[in-house]
């Protein structure tokens, strides 16, 4: 009897037991080990993907500091809002620098078909000489702020008049010009 418990008890109770032990113990601690593996890829996934992606995006801050300048031109182009008080020390500027004297502007807003861009309309009036009035456009034309001039007149000189100051030429413009 002690033969056969030695032999053949024993052994079966200890292999129950480390199967047991195997199924309970080792077997949930197997797969949890799995599972932090898994876990473990898919960090390391996801580190790759978010170090793509700050690659990426340090790139693209690159560029856009590159095209900063740009963006500030298009800005002065194009500003945000009206700025009407700029823009009449601007225009006023520009015509004293030219040789002609400032009389007067009309200001009249106006809404584009083009998604965030509108129009200001303004009727301009300056006097002086026609050299002096091509030199303001040409200022005009050069201003980092977008203007077109859609029409031109003039006042000062009549049919058959015979005593012509032109020095004293009356000009009224329309121009347009843009903001956000």
């Amino acid at each position: 009897m002690s033969n056969l418990f030695k032999y053949l008890v024993l052994p079966l109770i200890l292999f129950v037991a480390a199967a047991a032990i195997i199924f309970w113990v080792l077997l949930p601690l197997w797969n949890s080990t799995q599972a932090a593996l898994e876990l473990k890829k898919e960090n390391e996934n996801n580190l790759a993907q978010r170090e793509k992606l700050a690659t990426n995006l340090e790139r693209l801050i690159g560029q856009y500091n590159g095209r900063a300048s740009d963006l500030a031109s298009f800005n002065k182009a194009i500003p945000v809002g009206q700025n009407i008080p700029e823009l009449l020390i601007n225009l006023e500027a520009l015509a004293s620098e030219n040789g002609l004297i400032f009389s007067g502007v009309n200001f009249k807003p106006k809404d584009l078909k083009a998604p965030n861009v509108k129009t200001l309309i303004m009727e301009i009036k300056v006097k002086g000489s026609y050299s002096a009035f091509q030199s303001y456009l040409k200022a005009v034309e050069k201003s980092l702020r977008l203007f077109d001039v859609t029409r031109v007149s003039f006042n000062g000189v009549a049919p058959g008049q015979t005593n012509i100051n032109l020095n004293n030429l009356e000009f009224n413009l329309l121009i347009n010009t843009y903001y956000q």
